[in-house]
């Protein structure tokens, strides 16, 4: 993997941070069966959910002889989900962004937080869904198709429901691309994750869902290899009543290996990613 690749990857398109964003805030709902929970994607039409993400992303890089200091990046967006269409099959919303904040600790990256924040806000995404949370259209505000990389962004997360009822203890497996969800830059190219969750508990009398995951992460093919490696962690809430995620928290850990050109039989360098997400989600903010 060059330097130059590497950075391609930290600077991905501002477009990615706001499908990311739109794949977090898709709506979720459960219905009961004999057999278990079924998590799936069944909103009012009508429903509007306001958004709160919180994002906390540090890089740290170590070169031979030499560690750098952390590099920190937050981002907060606030931003609301209009329930546009709902169907047995399929789910239409309209997500806008109505704030965004964004910092860096680097100042040589200054200038790139600015512009995501200009970027981000106004932002305005139309998503058609799937039952479990994939995105099988998505369209910015002139109507034009997002591009294939901008949609796997978007069903990144949380695309996360199985495609069957479940019971509280049960576990099951998904898949889902990795992108960067940083405005600056991040984890992504070259790579999935393959997750496990659980439907931890019910609770309020079967009102709210508890569902946990854990993933590792797992090189697309040959040419990444031993090169990319990490881990991911987190927990969400879901209001069965209202049909919607009402809270959620992932940590994403991404060690990546990375030689200078010119120099192969140098050591390489170190990237350590660190990205701290939390989404929450209320009736105003």
């Amino acid at each position: 993997m060059s330097t130059r690749r590497h950075g391609t990857q930290h600077a991905r398109s501002i477009a990615l941070a706001v499908a990311a964003l739109a794949g977090a805030l898709r709506p979720a709902a459960a219905q009961t069966t004999r057999n278990g929970v079924v998590l799936r994607l069944h909103p009012h039409v009508g429903d509007t959910l306001h958004t709160r993400l919180e994002q906390l992303t540090e890089i740290t890089v170590t070169r031979p002889g030499t560690t750098s200091r952390p590099s920190a990046t937050t981002v907060t967006v606030l931003a609301r989900t209009i329930v546009q269409e709902s169907r047995q099959a399929s789910t239409t919303v309209l997500t806008v962004v109505d704030s965004a904040d964004v910092h860096t600790s680097d100042a040589r990256r200054a200038p790139m937080a600015a512009q995501a924040e200009r970027t981000l806000r106004g932002q305005q995404l139309v998503l058609q869904l799937a039952e479990d949370g994939t995105v099988e259209i998505a369209r910015d505000a002139r109507g034009a198709v997002v591009p294939r990389e901008v949609t796997e962004a978007m069903a990144s997360m949380p695309a996360v429901f199985p495609r069957r009822s479940v019971a509280v203890g049960e576990r099951w497996q998904r898949e889902m691309p990795l992108v960067s969800s940083n405005p600056l830059g991040g984890p992504g190219a070259g790579a999935h994750v393959r997750a496990q969750f659980r439907l931890d508990s019910l609770g309020r009398h079967g009102d709210l869902a508890y569902v946990s995951m854990r993933g590792d992460i797992v090189p697309d093919d040959d040419r990444s290899g031993p090169d990319l490696s990490g881990h991911m962690t987190g927990e969400m809430q879901v209001d069965r009543r209202r049909g919607w995620m009402t809270d959620s928290r992932f940590t994403l850990v991404v060690m990546s290996l990375v030689t200078q050109p010119g120099a192969a039989a140098a050591a390489p360098m170190k990237f350590l990613t660190k990205v701290t997400q939390r989404l929450r989600t209320m009736d105003k903010w």
